[in-house]
Order: structure tokens, then sequence, then C-alpha cells
């Protein structure tokens, strides 16, 4: 598996990772905890050293099946966890203040059962503006002295949030939504990024399954499900069936190499310019093969374009 430094840190990160939001049990239908550890070893086995995760997933519980299935291999991995969604009786909130990430991160490395945490990342930036970003980051910053988190990332930034937060500590990466689909970080995010050193982590990369090919016009979607609950614009009338028209396109690049959509759709992202490891969500072993195998291999210069094409926004 082909390896890519994780923007000025010293993690070198596997170009496909695994994405563990299923390993929550919430909102992805029936997900069988041992197969899901299972999955997850089969991920390492097969050369995927970074793991993602967030306290938010399941409540602590894909936190605590994680780090349970790489406790024998944790020397030679990179977890990465998020912080500032909490929640209670009364919901889901952000919270990115010192006092909240000071518990945050003594709760997830009890979850995870390891006394450190490869990248710590901001999981949303605060949207009311009440925590200023410097007292975030400089508790991160100060994380990192005390040896609990290796690196500082930051998740669903924009460009003016990612300087600000650069100003304050080393910044090493920026995850955000990143699709054939959903590419709205090409207008400005995504090319900072490469620019400045940042590594950048694509999560959603088959856009919730819509790019594995599975769906069709008839499929659908259970109330408890993520996509529904998340509103995933993706799947509401109307554009879910132009979605569908053009993952047909994606089929035909796709029968080119004798992959599936989902590789084909992984492996144009891994081609972009300050992509370093992509988010791979499994619940099973053979969606773990599935994922792996879109790396490996290259999509040429004119199918990458094609696609391109095909899936410009606003066509």
């Amino acid at each position: 598996m082909e390896k890519r430094r994780l923007g000025e840190s010293d993690i070198h990160a596997s170009v496909i990772g695994f994405g563990a939001w299923a390993a929550g049990r919430v909102g992805w239908g029936h997900v069988d905890e041992r197969e899901q550890e299972l999955a997850i070893l089969e991920a390492y086995e097969n050369g995927v050293n970074f793991f993602d995760t967030a306290p938010v997933y399941g409540f602590g519980e894909s936190e605590r099946v994680l780090g349970r299935a790489l406790k024998p291999v944790r020397d030679r991995v990179c977890i990465a966890t998020k912080f500032g969604l909490v929640w209670d009786d009364k919901g889901i909130r952000n919270d990115v203040s010192r006092a909240n990430i000071l518990r945050e991160i003594d709760e997830s490395l009890k979850r995870l059962g390891t006394d450190y945490i490869d990248l710590y990342q901001v999981h949303w930036p605060d949207p009311e503006g009440r925590t200023p970003l410097a007292e975030t980051i400089g508790t991160l910053a100060e994380l990192v002295k005390a040896g609990k988190i290796r690196c500082i990332g930051v998740s669903n930034f924009s460009v003016s949030q990612l300087e600000e937060a650069k100003a304050i500590a080393p910044v090493v990466s920026l995850q955000s939504r990143y699709n054939l689909l959903q590419r709205e970080v090409e207008g400005a995010e995504l090319a900072y990024a490469a620019a400045s050193g940042i590594g950048f982590i694509p999560y959603s990369p088959l856009a919730q399954g819509l790019l594995t090919g599975k769906f069709t016009k008839d499929s659908v979607i259970p109330e408890d499900d993520v996509r529904k609950w998340l509103n995933n614009p993706l799947f509401v009338p109307g554009a879910f069936e132009q979605a569908l028209a053009k993952v047909e396109k994606l089929k035909a690049v796709a029968a080119k190499y004798g992959k599936t959509p989902g590789q084909t759709a992984l492996n144009w992202l891994a081609a972009k310019p300050g992509v370093t490891t992509i988010i791979a969500g499994a619940k099973t072993r053979e969606q773990v093969r599935e994922n792996i195998g879109g790396a490996g291999w290259k999509l040429d210069e004119a199918d990458i374009a094609a696609l391109d094409e095909a899936f410009a926004i606003g066509r």
C-alpha cells in the first residue's frame, strides 16, 4: 500500500485509510461487532495504517471498538480521532472550548486504550464563534507538548480558518468532504492545502455509497439511516436521479480497467494533488478488500479528465 507523508508531520499514511463511523453502530444498518473488528484487522493486514474515528460516532462506541481491535498493533498504526461534538439528553452540540478539549482528550484516550493519539482533529469549527480559535488551537498545542497527541488536524475548516489556525500552532491536515459528486473544496481548500504543505484527507469519498453503483432509482433509504437523518442532499428526489445518471458514466470508465465504480472513484481522488489518505468506511472484510482495490493502479490522465467533466458541478 502506498504511503504518503501527512503534511509536514512524521506520519506516513496509507493512501487508503479506514473510516470507523459505522463501528459506532448507529445509522448504518446492521453492523456485527465481531465482523467490524475483523474488518479493521483485514485493513491493517493489507497495508492500511491510518484509522479515523470520532467520539460522536455511536457516542463512544466507535472509539472503543477501534481501540480494542488495534491494541495488538498500536505502535504500527496511526489513530486519528476528533473532538468538539458533544452529546447529552438535549442532543448534539458544538463545544471546542479549552475545558471541553481537556475533558474529551482523556475520555478518548481511555476508550481507545492508548496513552497518545496520533492525529487529534477539530471535528467542526464553532459555528457561532463562541470560542476563539486561539483558545482551541492553543489548547491543542499544549496537548502536543504534554505528549497526549502527536499532531493537530482540523476538519471542515475554510481557508481563512486554516490560516488563522496555522498562525497559532502547526496544523498538519485538513479533513473535508470530497468525492466525484461533491467537489466544493476544489474551489479553494484543496488547492490551499496542497500549496501550504497541509495534508488533505477526503471523507465521504464514495458519497455515502452512491459512487459504488449499488443504488438504483427504486432504492429506498430507511428513516433511521444516516443518509436520511443528516439530510444528505444527494439523496433527495431529483438530485438522486441526477447522481445515478452520472454514476453510469463512472461505470463505463471503471469497466475499461476491470475495476468497480467505487474503486475507480477512490483512484480518481488519490490522483488529486494534495490528497494524502482517503477515509473509506467499511463494515465488513469484503468492503475493506473492495476499498483497497482503489489503490495500486492509476487512471489515465484522459480518463481523469473525462470524469472531471462528467461530474462537473452544475452538469
